[in-house]
């Protein structure tokens, strides 16, 4: 055990797996830990001992699976792997012990292999570094040691660094231990794994090399300092996982969120950018909708383009430049979608080379996936030589560097279907080296030898059931049944006696199995030797390989976007620099799809900050029925906004988006249970970082503001922040609302307009047209969107008699009084009944009226209603007679 405590020691705050034999061990309190969390037995060593050791195992080959629920549980785990054979161990000077060293830690942000990964997202360890103190600006370094991605960013206030925490979506973060409260609060209550971030100024080579990565990224000038703090603590805990080893980090790219449109945790979540509200599904949200990506690298540059969106116009000009030219081409971009299904994730193999992790048939995934590349160039060439007008935009540009020279080596070395691991061989082709042709060459020779002593063994002895075989024991061997053991000759020696068999040995047997033995390792040796040689050369390209995957990564989400346009008759929205949204025949892109085609009603927007007079709104009241479309409307006014940005097509017939800094949206109810929060303050958090946060140039959707507190209190909440957002920001803003009176609003403010979502009504029922119209809407209909929903009928016409008595008692000037809901009594009904007996009606007429008033017309059907008119007849005539 003295050697599992050393190691042990060095890593304290890990679970350490121990590897013996076929098994991965555990002991003292991490296999008490573990044991109910991977479900597996806790026993102990040294059972009679005074103080038994708890121990719990799981097999080697099996490890994958128990690491990802370890690390899905926020533990890390540092793997401690034998280095060496037991035979090894022996034939070497000094203790016996076989050498063991942990190999890699796994922790939440330093995930690697294929299984514990998400394809379409990224996997961010994220470090932070306070400029000075907190709360204030703060740098943000987040890097995905699995695909090299590398980047840091310089957040000027809290609200920004939440935004970009919430785009991020980090695994784990580095944070000193004075800001663990401050940033457990600001992200809670669905905060990452926190680990502790050096507090001292890093290495100076470390320092070096992320100034140089910086430098790669296209940086100019020096690197601020807490931006350095914070890339180097991110780079050195992730290299501290990897013990030995180099990680491919491309370069540093500097992100500015004052570059691109921010969206926060609650605009991500409330307008189901990447997961639905209800169930946290990809199905159903923008990202969903839009994503016709071929490749893994495509899918997470889509996801990363929809959480950052673009605010330079140039940018997103040469994005939509690269969508126009390939829709303009269906066949090519049919041709290269095609070939794109053909890539794998480039950048994540190229990672696990550099990282001596990747597996034989991950080279030939690689192998594969350059071997598309002539003629995805190709295609690209050919789309640029139809272009006879304009260049190629460069966005659809492939470059020059196909990395042909790898392509040809690993075609040259790899057999068609390389094996899933290296241990046992079986990767080279035969033909491939002369050295280890010559050891294949023996090694199939002597397994022929062997098979020709067999057939002469059986002919000589006349044992039709001989054998040759062999196991790691004793070897190469003959099987004799006993029941030929009369036939045995004396020149076999006995090695072992079974049940209903004797093994035995000859010197021609124990000759040639030195010599097949010795070819075999000596050819598993070389196979070892060439594939060693082939992950050097991937990962000496791994900056290469890095730039080709981003440069396909970037053509695919283009390709994909341009076929969602082609296919949903998406348009080119124009982008402006004035502070406008016009969006004519506007669709949502998500409900869209959801729906039967041609289902969905497009609606016509217009916005414009400091709008007013004739000029479109500024602010954009909403009123109509649930369910009548208004949260409808706003969200796809937002959505088709930040595709704009992204550089997407939107649906739409046409439109015209001036750029925005912000996306802010306040929609939907919920209690925050992590916070202690009720519906209401939910609601109030986040309006006031709207009002504090929000500028001119900011896009703001309000749904229901104040209904979640009493409603004069309510009323007058929406109606001053309605105010504030119309005279203090000047923003563009839709507000929906069943707060009526605050359409009296667009008399009083300049930029206001009253508009609402139609109904038809009929008989009583209602059919939700949701067509966007000028005006307030002339009542909420509530009362029958609750029938819609399936209320009892007495509960309905209970509601409707209590409307009707508060409107007439609004009518009156009056506010609203307890005795307005007070229902009729029986007392009250004995003694009108009693009244209408005095003045000589007859009870048969009195039972029939209380019949009819509690008759619900619009629940029966045509034939019942005709039922009851019959009967209702037949009893009045009665009455006449």
């Amino acid at each position: 055990m003295r050697q599992y405590l050393e190691i042990k020691a060095r890593y304290p705050d890990s679970i350490l797996m121990f590897r013996m034999g076929d098994f991965y061990e555990m002991f003292f309190d991490d296999a008490v830990t573990v044991g109910p969390i991977l479900d597996i037995v806790v026993t102990t060593r040294d059972k009679n001992a005074d103080d038994p050791v708890p121990m719990a195992g799981v097999p080697y080959h099996a490890i994958g699976g128990y690491l990802r629920t370890l690390v899905e549980r926020g533990l890390k785990v540092a793997v401690c792997e034998q280095m060496e054979s037991p035979e090894e161990a022996k034939r070497r000077k000094g203790p016996n012990i076989v050498r063991r060293e942990v190999v890699r830690v796994v922790t939440p942000g330093a995930l690697l292999d294929e299984e514990h990964l998400v394809g379409d997202e990224a996997n961010y360890l994220v470090a932070l570094c306070p400029e000075d103190a907190v709360p204030g600006p703060m740098a943000v370094a987040a890097l995905d040691i699995s695909s090299g991605e590398f980047s840091c960013a310089h957040c000027t206030n809290e609200g920004v660094l939440a935004a970009e925490l919430a785009r991020l979506a980090p695994r784990e973060i580095l944070v000193g231990d004075p800001h663990r409260e401050y940033l457990s609060n600001l992200l809670a209550p669905h905060c990452p794994a926190l680990e502790a971030a050096p507090q001292t100024e890093p290495r100076k080579d470390l320092a070096d090399r992320i100034r140089f990565l910086h430098q790669e990224g296209g940086g100019t000038g020096p690197l601020p300092a807490h931006l350095l703090r914070a890339a180097a603590a991110a780079v050195g805990y992730a290299e501290a996982t990897q013990p030995g080893q180099t990680l491919l980090l491309h370069r540093l790219v500097v992100h500015k969120p004052e570059g691109h449109v921010v969206l926060d945790e609650a605009t991500l979540r409330n307008l189901e950018v990447y997961r639905t509200l209800r169930e946290g599904r990809k199905a159903g949200t923008l990202l969903w909708a839009v994503d016709a990506t071929q490749t893994t690298m495509g899918a997470r540059l889509l996801r990363s383009w929809l959480g950052s969106p673009l605010r330079d116009r140039a940018a997103i000009v040469r994005r939509q430049d690269g969508i126009e030219a390939l829709i303009a081409e269906p066949q090519i971009r049919e041709e290269l979608r095609s070939r794109l299904k053909d890539v794998r994730d480039v950048v994540r193999l190229a990672a696990r080379a550099r990282l001596r992790s990747i597996k034989p048939r991950e080279m030939g995934a690689l192998r594969n996936s350059l071997a598309a590349l002539p003629t995805i160039a190709a295609r690209l060439d050919e789309l640029a030589s139809r272009r006879t007008d304009r260049e190629l935009p460069p966005v659809l540009e492939l470059g020059d560097d196909l990395l042909d020279e790898l392509s040809a080596e690993l075609h040259r070395l790899l057999v068609d279907n390389p094996p899933t691991v290296a241990r046992d061989g079986g990767m080279i082709r035969d033909g491939a080296d002369p050295q280890f042709d010559e050891h294949a060459a023996l090694r199939s020779g002597g397994q022929a030898a062997l098979a020709a002593i067999e057939l002469r063994e059986r002919e000589a002895t006349q044992i039709p059931t001989l054998k040759v075989q062999h196991n790691r024991v004793f070897g190469y061997f003959l099987e004799v049944p006993k029941a030929h053991l009369s036939r045995v000759p004396d020149s076999y020696v006995r090695k072992q006696t079974l049940a209903n068999a004797e093994r035995y040995v000859t010197e021609e047997l124990a000759e040639l199995e030195s010599k097949v033995l010795g070819a075999q390792a000596a050819a598993l040796a070389r196979e070892l030797e060439l594939f060693e040689g082939l992950r050097g050369r991937i990962s000496e390209a791994g900056e290469r390989l890095c730039e080709l995957g981003h440069r396909l990564a970037q053509l695919d989400v283009l390709a994909g976007l341009a076929e969602v346009a082609a296919a949903q008759h998406y348009v080119r929205p124009e982008i402006v620099d004035a502070p406008v949204v016009e969006i004519v025949e506007g669709r949502h892109p998500v409900v869209e799809r959801l729906q039967t085609s041609g289902q969905f009603v497009p609606n016509d927007v217009r916005l414009k900050a400091r709008g007013g007079g004739s000029e479109p709104a500024r602010l954009m009241l909403i009123t109509g029925p649930n369910m009548g479309g208004k949260s409808t409307v706003m969200r796809q006014v937002a959505l088709c906004t930040i595709l704009a940005h992204m550089g997407s097509f939107i649906p739409a017939a046409t439109a015209t988006v001036g750029l925005v800094d912000r996306v802010f949206t306040r929609v939907g109810a919920a209690d925050d249970l992590g916070r202690g929060e009720s519906t209401f303050m939910v609601e109030m958090r986040e309006t006031a970082t709207i009002l504090t946060q929000a500028t001119p140039r900011s896009l703001v959707l309000l749904d229901e503001i104040g209904r979640g507190t009493a409603t004069f209190d309510g009323l007058a909440l929406a109606w001053a922040i309605s105010e504030y957002l119309h005279d203090q920001v000047a923003c563009r803003v839709m507000f929906a609302t069943h707060y009526h009176e605050l359409c009296g609003l667009e008399a009083r403010l300049a930029g206001v307009r009253n508009v609402h979502v139609s109904v038809h009504e009929q008989r009583g029922r209602i059919v939700f047209l949701h067509r966007l119209e000028p005006g307030p809407a002339g009542r909420s209909y509530g009362i029958s969107v609750g029938k819609l929903a399936g209320l009892p009928s007495g509960v309905l016409r209970r509601a409707g008699r209590i409307l009707e008595r508060l409107e007439a008692h609004d009518r009156g000037g009056g506010g609203p009084q307890l005795e307005l809901f007070a229902p009729r009594t029986p007392d009250a009904r004995e003694a009108r009944k009693a009244e209408h007996q005095a003045a000589g009606v007859p009870p048969e007429l009195l039972a029939l009226a209380e019949e009819l008033r509690e008759l619900e017309p619009d629940d029966l059907s045509p034939r019942a209603a005709h039922d009851l008119l019959c009967t209702l007849k037949a009893r009045v005539e009665r009455l006449d007679a």
